[in-house]
């Protein structure tokens, strides 16, 4: 029986869904963040609980022939990425195998092929938006990522997957923070006020939108310290407060503009799209357009279909879709990503796309209701899947076609499960890397009725 404590040698056979190594004493999986399959790693176990635990790598012994050395100096402490450690072509590959393995083991879809993993060129600062957290460290307000599985601040000298102007910007704030007196907010004193800073950039523009937010909603320095970003940055154009006093979320419900426009604008392929301080817009703009180009080519349009695209965001899809489509209806529950969607539309000039807000489960039975028949259904739910009412709505709507875009492959498994059983099969399984160095991968997959 395994002790915390205890120094095991463990052989690597494979990679868990977070990308951490996975081997086995006897019939107990042992999780080791930072191994590789193939390799032979001693490690100290640090958790045993009744079917699996985990162990700390302490060294490697041999080594994989996919390991490189990874290039950030943090890696290993912040808690942003995963793989660097794994040669990129191997985190593809790995990408694919996990979805597969998922569709199998938890959809029971064993004889589905799942397409090579849509990489990129230059794997590398690729994200349009960070989040930083707030700490007083010795009477300084610093700004960085916390350590995985932690509280603890780990700064932000660069990130290798930020553009790198980031690194520059974060410099700037902390120097004008802690020059205006802000405080960082302590949860356990409940004194400061400072709690995150999210950053927003625009590939196509290189707009940029900065949002502080705070515990309280006093942040009498905001406006000087809004003035002085502008003056340093000329990119910034959206200086945001947000106040959050109680949410386990980065952001709050209450914006407040400190200066500037409300949102930034940015395009995929010929689109373009406002952001809203709080709207969700995918991290990585080349890969977004990927996605959005095998969405269109699935879907397969000829002009004369009605589209329902449920889980709609800010309209992304839904405006790629209206080019080639009848009529499309994006429904969403967020009430401002429908607000921030109608403006794409008014913005693109796009007039055969309507936004509706409110529950999916609500909205889909309502317009099936008055007899408006999809030929095409679009699921982009978040993380959680999609409810089983709303596949139940489906399958009684019975459209030829749907296509299910996913950023998680148990749940997408379970539901491709559950539309298997409502005779629809899976034609197309396309994993596009919009998440490299991470465990994260995004999906597009082609379904039809049968």
């Amino acid at each position: 029986m395994l002790q915390p404590g205890q120094r095991i040698t463990l052989k690597v056979v494979d990679l868990s869904h977070d990308g951490a190594g996975v081997g086995r004493i006897g019939n107990l999986v042992v999780f080791v963040t930072g191994a590789l399959p193939d390799e032979q790693v001693e490690v100290e176990i640090i958790e045993v609980r009744k079917n699996f635990s985990r162990g700390k790598l302490l060294s490697v012994l041999e080594a994989s022939p996919e390991r490189i050395n990874p290039p950030c100096p943090v890696y290993g402490s912040c808690g942003g990425c995963q793989l660097q450690h794994l040669n990129y072509r191997a985190q593809l590959n790995y990408k694919k195998e996990r979805i597969g393995n998922a569709l199998a083991r938890i959809g029971n879809l064993k004889d589905i092929s799942v397409n090579p993993a849509l990489g990129m060129e230059n794997p590398w600062r690729y994200r349009n938006k960070v989040q930083l957290h707030a700490i007083q460290i010795k009477g300084q307000l610093k700004l960085g990522y916390y350590q995985s599985g932690s509280r603890q601040l780990i700064p932000i000298e660069d990130c290798l997957l930020l553009p790198e102007g980031f690194a520059s910007l974060i410099k700037i704030l902390e120097t004008e923070l802690n020059k205006q007196g802000v405080l960082a907010f302590n949860p356990k004193t409940k004194t400061g006020i400072l709690k995150h800073i999210v950053i927003k950039q625009s590939e196509a523009t290189g707009e940029m939108m900065v949002i502080f937010v705070s515990a309280r909603a006093d942040f009498p320095q905001g406006k000087d310290v809004s003035k002085k970003l502008m003056a340093e940055n000329p990119y910034i154009k959206s200086v945001v407060h947000n106040i959050n006093s109680s949410s386990r979320e980065i952001l709050g419900r209450d914006f407040r503009l400190l200066a500037g426009s409300d949102r930034i604008k940015e395009k995929l392929g010929s689109l373009e799209f406002l952001i809203s301080p709080p709207a969700f817009f995918q991290v990585n703009t080349k890969q977004a357009t990927r996605l959005c180009k095998k969405v269109v080519e699935c879907a397969n349009l000829s002009g004369k279909e009605i589209v329902f695209d449920l889980y709609c965001g800010t309209g992304t899809l839904s405006l790629w879709l209206a080019g080639n489509a009848k009529k499309v209806y994006g429904m969403e529950t967020n009430p401002v990503a429908i607000k921030d969607a109608k403006a794409n539309a008014v913005l693109n000039k796009i007039n055969n796309a309507e936004f509706i807000a409110g529950q999916v489960e609500k909205i889909l039975p309502e317009l099936l209701s008055k007899n408006i028949v999809p030929d095409l259904i679009v699921l982009d739910p978040p993380r959680q899947g999609v409810a089983l009412s709303v596949l139940e709505e489906i399958a009684k709507a019975a459209p030829p076609s749907l296509i299910y875009v996913s950023c998680d492959s148990g749940t997408l498994a379970r539901d491709l499960g559950i539309l298997k059983d409502f005779s629809y099969q899976t034609q197309e399984v396309q994993p596009v890397d919009m998440f490299p160095q991470t465990s994260h991968v995004e999906c597009v997959i082609e379904i039809q009725k049968v």
